[in-house]
């Protein structure tokens, strides 16, 4: 029991060590008081329904994971969201990545911004939980964060006692100008195993309120961060072969995300009822942390080479893929054999229009058997199809 702990001290030493170097941390976190300071400064309620060009949150982050098997990574910058076009029901948002000296990042994850159409409307009747999987305490406290006060609700969750995370939420129980990120000042989270460690912290940095002068124009749809597109795969399952469309929207700060088995020959994504939801401040955080999860383009181990290269067709045209090929994740039987392909170039013209969550995964997948070099047997298939914007970009 105390060598363990003495190796769990040795890799919070180390993480320590690795956080302060190499990509330097965010700066602009916010700093919390028990009771309220001399002064605070109200914030007027506003929501999405008066958005304003201009109307925009700027957020530091810094992400990093130790002893997985595509190594040690780290990320940090500056994320911002803005407000580009209002044109009811729906504002026109801009999302974009960059280092902590405002140059573009490295990462291809996060070196092109993004667009994302959100609805005026009502958020979902029971929007999920800020932190999921167990019991949490909120409590009513002030917070200073991009200098000015304000009246917040922290969301805490302590698993470290049993090797798990530990999280912390801070929220401005008026979101005011900050209703772009449903009022999010400040996210932390960390998780310390043998061996392995995780974790990412994001907090306000600035904001600030539109003129209300201009309207903007909506723009194109060549970069969606997924609402207002949708897209769809062909799978295979034992000799039978069906189409599955996904529709993505966003209403009120959350993002939807529902799923057409059996597909009509019509492309609309007009019913979203029943549609998963996830709040947009979490969307944010799942980019960043999957520029870390994933460092490397096309995702694989530590050290390992780059997989040989194939042409692969979508639609009337075809696109350079990384093929890469080996046996079956574990859980699968033995002898089983997994394909994927994945574009070489994450921003090829060729992916224009294509949501963020498809353009950073496979195009092709296949799980088959080849005993003795015999003939391949497919088990099942999955491939990209088709995609297109539902949500005209302009009246």
């Amino acid at each position: 029991m105390q060598r363990q702990t003495i190796r769990q001290g040795f890799i919070a030493w180390a993480l320590v060590l690795l956080m302060g170097c190499g990509t330097s941390r965010p700066q602009g976190f916010s700093t919390v008081t028990e009771l309220p300071p001399g002064s605070s400064s109200a914030q007027v309620p506003t929501s999405w329904q008066d958005a304003r060009v201009g109307d925009r949150v700027e957020y530091a982050f810094h992400a990093d994971r130790i002893g997985s098997r595509r190594g040690t990574s780290a990320s940090a910058g500056q994320l911002f969201v803005e407000v580009i076009a209002v044109q009811a029901p729906w504002v026109w948002l801009f999302i974009r990545v960059t280092r902590n000296d405002r140059q573009p990042h490295p990462h291809p994850f996060l070196s092109h911004g993004f667009v994302l159409p959100m609805r005026m409307g009502q958020a979902p009747a029971n929007p999920p939980d800020p932190i999921e999987y167990g019991s949490t305490l909120t409590t009513r406290q002030w917070a200073f964060a991009a200098g000015q006060h304000w009246i917040a609700r922290r969301i805490s969750r302590d698993d470290a006692p049993g090797d798990g995370p530990t999280q912390h939420r801070l929220y401005a129980t008026t979101p005011g100008p900050l209703y772009l990120t449903n009022g999010l000042l400040e996210v932390s989270f960390f998780s310390l195993g043998y061996g392995l460690s995780a974790g990412h912290q994001l907090a306000l940095v600035s904001f600030q309120r539109g003129t209300g002068t201009v309207q903007g124009t909506p723009p194109v749809m060549g970069n969606p961060w997924g609402p207002g597109t949708w897209y769809e795969t062909q799978e295979g399952f034992g000799g039978s072969v069906s189409v599955k469309r996904v529709c993505l929207g966003a209403e009120q700060g959350y993002l939807l995300r529902k799923v057409w088995n059996k597909p009509r020959d019509e492309v609309r994504c007009g019913d979203f009822q029943g549609a998963r939801v996830l709040a947009l401040e979490d969307a944010l955080i799942d980019l960043v942390n999957k520029s870390v999860y994933i460092p490397t383009w096309p995702p694989r181990d530590y050290g390992a080479p780059l997989p040989g290269t194939v042409r692969v067709q979508l639609g009337q045209e075809s696109v350079v893929a990384y093929l890469e090929e080996g046996p079956a994740e574990q859980g699968s039987s033995a002898g089983w054999m997994q394909s994927r392909s994945y574009p070489t170039d994450l921003w090829s013209p060729v992916l224009q229009g294509l949501p963020m969550e498809v353009r950073f995964n496979w195009l092709s997948e296949e799980l088959y058997q080849q005993p003795g070099g015999a003939a391949r047997r497919s088990y099942s298939d999955s491939r990209l199809l088709r995609w297109g914007a539902w949500l005209e970009s302009r009246p």
